[in-house]
């Protein structure tokens, strides 16, 4: 009998070349997760000073006398309302960007522990 090698002369790549291509599709994968958790990490750290500096205002806003909100200016008390509504919203991005980290970094582990290669180590 004939081997089909010798009847197709079809060539397959070898057992590294394939492993080659599959570690250049996880790597492929693994530096687009990278790069949206670094992504994400950024947008909370920013996210979270910009919170802080409108608690400052919101505090400075607020005033410190005891009975000022009785006395305060009606655009002081809209700019306090808005303030306290941007921060919520600030904080729910937040909350968002934990969940989001967190879903990044497994999908990052996940693609360690498949390939093999060791996940680097963080600071």
């Amino acid at each position: 009998m004939f081997s089909f090698r010798a009847k197709s002369g079809a060539r397959f790549r070898s057992a590294g070349r394939d492993r080659e291509t599959d570690e250049e599709r996880l790597a492929a994968i693994e530096s687009a997760v990278r790069e949206a958790l670094v992504a994400a990490e950024r947008e909370k750290s920013t996210l979270g000073q910009r919170l802080e500096q409108a608690r400052t205002t919101a505090t400075i806003l607020a005033g410190t006398d005891t009975y000022e909100h009785e006395t305060r200016l009606p655009e002081r008390t809209a700019g306090l309302a808005e303030s306290e509504a941007e921060m919520s919203r600030a904080e729910n991005r937040l909350l968002d960007l934990d969940r989001h980290i967190s879903k990044l970094k497994r999908i990052e582990g996940a693609i360690h522990t498949e390939s093999g290669i060791p996940e680097p180590t963080r600071p």
